[in-house]
């Protein structure tokens, strides 16, 4: 299912999706009666049901007259990702939440302790290395 059909499913989430973004459009920045703001999908023939994507970075909630313009004068992909790039992490959080996707933690690779990183380089000479960005 593409995400305009999950929009439609999913009147709840639609919902939940716009009180997420705080009753506001991502555009412009006017807040909007929740009936009246739209879910606007970057890419509209994303797939909904594809192995946890993060949808979020997938739509965009716009009040009725940003939604007219990005379709009619089609505002490119890179400009609505960064609207979601710049999106509040409280707003993505919530978002992320009510779509149910989990992001993955992060776990840095196992690295040798610094001191016996320092004690390496204090013997091999290698420490002016450290000293002028090298």
């Amino acid at each position: 299912m593409d995400l305009r059909e999950f929009q439609n499913l999913n009147a709840v989430k639609s919902r939940l999706l716009k009180i997420a973004a705080g009753g506001v459009c991502e555009h412009c920045g006017e807040a909007y009666p929740f009936a009246l703001l739209e879910i606007h999908a970057i890419y509209p023939r994303s797939r909904a049901d594809t192995a946890c994507p993060d949808l979020q970075k997938e739509v965009l909630i716009l009040c009725p007259e940003c939604h007219r313009f990005f379709h009619a004068r089609p505002v490119q992909v890179s400009i609505q990702r960064q609207l979601v790039r710049y999106r509040p992490k409280k707003v993505k959080t919530a978002m992320r939440q009510v779509l149910g996707y989990q992001p993955r933690s992060y776990v840095p690779p196992e690295t040798n302790p610094p001191d016996a990183i320092f004690r390496e380089m204090f013997e091999s000479g290698a420490l002016d290395l450290c000293l002028n960005g090298g």
